[in-house]
């Protein structure tokens, strides 16, 4: 037997109270999701992760400091435990920035003309993520104030949180404004509406709401094709939207959406909520 579902509409224009229900075409009311104009919230969450940059590397500065002995806070506190504590809360406000700001990305997306640009400003906190930790990585194996297995274990743990901040800013499905256009003009073949459906675990949108995709899910939200994007989901059901052609009359085959599974992409759309 069939789960019952519950639909919720995602809005572009925010209600004063943000409590808002309407109703679908069959009468039933239904939640309103309102999520605010695009621009305004990319806008936004920009401006916080360039906030949490700053934190994370006034962090490293005092780390640096407490190294070359400009500072001396908690004396009581052994050198290699401030300098881990440092790097923790450098890593700490580091990874929402950058989460933040790949977010914003799906939200307000840029041009693809320029592949320079448009690598640029999607990677920017993979750049940032070099000068978020490299240069206490230095001060730490050319201090002399740490044995060796303080720089070590001190600098081997400095190393990982580079990697990890690097990992998780690079962006590994950057999304162009033409990408998005040409995702608009696609679900306009199929819904004069424009209006697109996902469920929790998604890994695509869809145009029909009953897609056997929804099949175990309990909750389907209805928005726009850039209210999908923003929860990174930028491929379409298949078996709900025809591929348009390219340029050159060539159509490109896409899988087809299961639900059963949940992948990493699913994950990290979990972690984006929670940073809304």
């Amino acid at each position: 037997m069939a789960k019952e579902k519950k639909y919720v509409k995602v809005e572009s224009e925010k209600a004063e109270n943000n409590e808002v229900y309407g109703k679908d075409k069959h009468g039933k009311i239904i939640k309103i999701e309102q999520t605010g104009d695009p621009e305004k919230r990319a806008t936004t969450k920009r401006i916080w992760a360039i906030v949490c940059w700053i934190i994370a590397i006034v962090f490293e500065v005092i780390g640096i400091l407490k190294l070359t002995h400009v500072i001396d806070w908690f004396p009581s506190l052994s050198l290699t435990y401030f300098l881990l504590i440092c790097l923790g809360l450098d890593l700490l406000f580091f990874i929402p920035g950058s989460l933040l700001w790949k977010k914003a990305n799906h939200i307000d997306p840029i041009s693809e003309k320029n592949k320079t640009k448009f690598w640029i400003w999607n990677n920017l906190w993979t750049i940032l993520s070099v000068l978020a930790f490299l240069p206490v990585i230095i001060f730490i194996f050319t201090s002399k104030d740490l044995d060796k297995k303080s720089k070590k274990l001190v600098g081997g743990i400095a190393i990982a949180a580079l990697v990890i901040a690097w990992l998780a800013s690079y962006d590994y499905n950057p999304v162009s404004s033409e990408q998005l256009e040409r995702a608009e003009k696609e679900v306009l073949q199929v819904s004069p509406s424009g209006t697109v459906y996902w469920a929790t675990y998604s890994k695509k949108y869809h145009v029909d709401k009953d897609c056997p995709a929804f099949s175990n899910s309990e909750t389907v939200y209805e928005g726009t094709v850039r209210d999908a994007y923003e929860r990174g989901l930028t491929d379409p059901c298949r078996r709900c939207i025809p591929e348009l052609e390219d340029e050159e009359g060539h159509v490109h085959e896409h899988e087809e959406e299961t639900e059963s599974e949940i992948d990493y992409n699913e994950i990290w759309n979990l972690i984006w909520w929670l940073l809304e």
